[in-house]
């Protein structure tokens, strides 16, 4: 039986966008997608938590496997295009539901992402530099792995990998040898050479259905324990030749793939040169500042392009940053800072788990440095215990 939320987007007159996934990133572009007047319905699984999304929209928790697309397709209220949060989805499901309705990025791109190889050889048919890698699914490859790249090196899982899992540094063949003892029969791997790059950096590109592409700022990026601590924007100490190669790599791939929507590329920073780490379909979690950083922010642009609007320019307003929320709550003092903007993800709090961020801007750049330096030693101190929020 069709509820009576199917029902209500069936006859619904706006334009109607569903998001494969339910979490931070849906409910951002959402928030964005419905101050343009946009109805939205959110596909996950049983297992996944769902809070982030709780009253933006229609929200179906199903079994995938059990439904064929068009069955799908019903249950989302019928949405003029699909979108995804993540990229470990069914690239089949997003063909077959491209068929009735668009899907943007299209899955080919995100096929590609999906796959640490396929990846790879993507960005290096374009002409463009990768850190030095080796396949890695066997003791025969390890050894030659070994010898090409050099002793310690990091092990990647090709799939399923994110927020440094999926990752290991080993330091002899005998420690590469136990990580593939321990994985699954269908887990395949790469080896990188362990690199001593100079920083972190990323680009934020869209690219609408009309051929129009905006970039986004670089943007500095801070991990702890493989998850984005912190970022900085626009980057410090980046020469324009290095910004001017980022965002020419960034429209060959998006022109390359066809792509509608916002791409985010991540990079190594060797001196100076750009050595592409990865790169998501997505919304990312570097590119949360453009919030306050930018009039149009990567979620409203996401959504811009994807319902068949142009992409709007992003100028930069002075110098943002943003501090990931890991495994903690706001204390009083950050919420009570007129300077701090703060995201709330209506997730429950758990050790390492993302459930907000804080965006900072000012014109001045050390204004915005002290005050990010400053409050990621708050939110470390002692006493600043937080609560559980649901």
């Amino acid at each position: 039986m069709i509820s009576s939320n199917v029902i209500g987007l069936l006859n619904s007159q706006s334009y109607k966008v569903a998001i494969i996934g339910a979490g931070q990133l849906a409910r951002m572009m959402a928030l964005e997608g419905i101050s343009m007047g946009h109805s939205f319905s959110f596909l996950c699984s049983e297992q996944d938590d769902s809070s982030p999304v709780e009253g933006l929209g229609h929200l179906v928790k199903t079994d995938l496997s059990q439904l064929s697309a068009e069955e799908i397709y019903l249950l989302l209220g019928k949405p003029h295009v699909i979108t995804v949060e993540k990229e470990d989805v069914n690239v089949e499901l997003l063909k077959a539901l491209n068929e009735h309705c668009d899907v943007h990025p299209n899955p080919e791109a995100i096929a590609i992402s999906q796959n640490r190889k396929d990846e790879k050889r993507f960005v290096e048919s374009l002409g463009f530099a990768v850190a030095p890698w080796s396949s890695a699914d066997h003791v025969e490859a390890l050894m030659e792995a070994g010898i090409k790249l050099g002793w310690p090196m990091i092990i990647k899982r090709c799939s399923t990998g994110y927020d440094g899992k999926g990752q290991w540094r080993v330091n002899n063949l005998q420690e590469a040898c136990k990580v593939l003892e321990q994985a699954k029969p269908t887990d395949k791997f790469i080896a990188e050479k362990l690199l001593n790059f100079t920083k972190e950096v990323s680009i934020i590109s869209a690219r609408d259905l009309h051929g129009n592409i905006v970039h986004y700022s670089l943007t500095e990026n801070v991990h702890k324990d493989g998850i984005l601590h912190y970022s900085f924007s626009p980057a410090t100490n980046i020469s324009e030749q290095l910004t001017i190669q980022a965002q020419e790599i960034a429209t060959a791939m998006l022109e390359k793939l066809n792509y509608v929507g916002v791409l985010a590329i991540e990079f190594f920073m060797i001196d100076d040169q750009l050595l592409i780490n990865e790169f998501a379909p997505r919304v990312h979690n570097s590119g949360h500042w453009t919030q306050i950083g930018c009039n149009s922010s990567q979620f409203l642009n996401h959504i811009r392009a994807i319902s068949g609007r142009a992409v709007a320019s992003a100028p930069n307003k002075g110098f943002s940053a943003m501090i990931n929320l890991l495994g903690q709550a706001p204390a009083d003092k950050q919420l009570l800072d007129k300077e701090l903007q703060i995201h709330w993800y209506n997730k429950s709090v758990k050790p390492n788990r993302k459930v907000g961020h804080i965006n900072m801007n000012d014109q001045e750049a050390s204004k915005v440095e002290s005050k990010l330096h400053q409050t990621l030693l708050d939110m470390n101190k002692p006493d600043n215990q937080f609560s559980q929020a649901g």
